[in-house]
């Protein structure tokens, strides 16, 4: 393939499609708000009001059908011997080349309706990524340039079918893919969200209701946010299996690890070992208590963004969604066999339950400011207190006794706590930015300080810090590394 290409003849009839369908969702989504938020609606009834509604659509529409025979006319990509061109621009031409053994990473994602017709949307990123938008983006192109871009980053000739067709190293059942979506922390949002809802319940109508059939308004508001919970929790649910669904890695030959997962658009991503800045166990309170874990990857660089999203969803992507707790060495050591996953950790020979609850008790101030605000009885008042001092008591026991760490020649391991989650972070020293240590001149006097460490990973930096250690301890750390600085 060595002349100029353009993208498949179908992205006209798609990309207008999805443009179409966003712009429908986005003027639903706008008189759903207005009917929560309008008080005079009467404008609906008003025929020119449709009529405005329906050019501005039309117009806006009109405009993104130009814009996608633009981009089909002006975008062209060629492969010569040694390098990917990728040619885009209508008044600035950029012509952008990229050599094969740059390619770090060659992502592809596959939206249902194109796995018939063998197309799929390629996005190309070298170490020089910048982590906003891929060097090259192909939206609708034949699925063979995937391989034959593999085979010519490799510089190996195109794979054969049964190389195509090989088992993976880890698939997720169905039943981990289902306890994974169960046990996600997300489930716990439509909770505050509902909270948030009562909001715009007008007061005149809560004073109403509650007045005069208080008991029955109580058994059916509990009722509709049982049912609201319920149709989110599903809703949720489907969401985190349709994205996970069919989740498989692979191991290549240069040891790169290459994770594909989707049912209604399938992703793929290549993830090169020079990439990986370091690992994390995670462990949510729901999964703490069945002995699960998940494990997500720190990649250098980030990676691209797509349409649409407000982070790229690779910055930390996910090895192992779920496993039991005594399967995750063996994975981890197979797949990422340069990282030593038997560091002794040394937990905390004392609590300080004081130092991680200190802070938590302010908490307690907001139904002692509610109470001067509502005048409810006191018994109410002395129970918030109560349960809210337990909470803070029983959280700061949770992260005081879940902090550790440990080292060995290459390696340090952090595990810490970050809201209800149990993560452990192991780290090799060549891939620390920097180390933070910092006390006070409270702390000190009791020989106390925190410890962080960064490391550049996605588009940030990533942190993870250990309070209220012993100076002894943060001195090992620091001269662990120095060490051969």
């Amino acid at each position: 393939m060595s002349k100029k290409n353009h993208y498949s003849k179908l992205y006209l009839l798609f990309a207008p499609l999805r443009s179409l369908v966003k712009l429908i969702w986005q003027i639903v989504l706008l008189f759903v708000l207005s009917s929560f938020l309008g008080k005079d609606r009467d404008y609906l009834s008003n025929p020119h009001f449709w009529l405005y509604v329906s050019l501005a659509s039309l117009g806006i529409f009109a405009l993104a059908v130009g814009y996608h025979i633009a981009c089909y006319l002006t975008q062209t990509y060629e492969l010569t011997e040694d390098a990917l061109i990728f040619r885009k621009g209508i008044f600035v031409k950029q012509e952008i080349i990229v050599p094969y053994e740059r390619m770090q990473t060659i992502k592809k994602n596959q939206w249902f309706y194109m796995v018939p017709f063998g197309l799929v949307r390629l996005m190309v990123e070298t170490a020089a990524h910048s982590g906003k938008e891929a060097e090259v983006d192909l939206p609708m192109v034949p699925y063979a340039l995937y391989d034959e871009l593999q085979a010519r980053r490799r510089d190996e000739t195109l794979m054969q079918p049964k190389e195509k067709t090989r088992q993976p190293d880890f698939a997720l059942s169905s039943k981990d893919l289902l306890i994974f979506a169960l046990t996600e922390l997300t489930l716990l949002a439509p909770v505050f969200l509902m909270l948030g809802a009562l909001e715009f319940i007008p007061d005149s109508l809560q004073d109403r209701l509650l007045g005069n059939f208080s008991h029955m308004i109580i058994l059916a508001a509990v009722g509709f946010f049982c049912i609201a919970y319920l149709l989110c929790a599903i809703y949720m649910i489907l969401k985190t299996v349709l994205k996970y669904a069919d989740f498989q890695i692979f191991q290549e030959s240069t040891g790169a690890l290459r994770i594909e997962y989707g049912l209604i658009e399938q992703k793929s991503q290549v993830i090169p070992m020079s990439k990986i800045q370091g690992v994390r166990i995670r462990q949510n309170i729901f999964r703490l208590f069945l002995g699960l874990v998940s494990v997500d990857l720190l990649i250098a660089g980030g990676q691209e963004k797509q349409e649409g999203e407000k982070e790229s969803l690779t910055t930390h992507p996910i090895l192992i969604p779920v496993t039991k707790v005594s399967e995750v060495e063996g994975y981890l050591t197979h797949f990422l066999p340069d990282f030593d996953f038997q560091v002794a950790l040394k937990e905390m020979q004392q609590l300080r339950l004081w130092y991680f609850s200190r802070f938590k008790f302010f908490v307690i101030a907001i139904p002692i400011g509610a109470y001067f605000f509502f005048h409810f009885a006191i018994w109410q008042l002395a129970l918030a207190i109560v349960l809210l001092a337990t909470l803070s008591l029983g959280y700061a026991y949770y992260q005081s006794k879940s902090q550790a760490y440990g080292m060995n020649e290459h390696f340090i391991v952090f595990r810490d706590v970050r809201l209800l989650e149990r993560v452990q972070t192991i780290l090799p020293r060549k891939n620390i930015q920097s180390l933070e240590m910092r006390t006070s001149r409270w702390l000190y006097p009791k020989q106390l300080g925190h410890c962080k460490l960064n490391v550049k990973a996605g588009d940030d930096d990533f942190h993870t810090e250990l309070n209220y250690l012993s100076l002894d301890d943060i001195e090992q750390m620091i001269h662990f590394y120095r060490k051969n600085a």
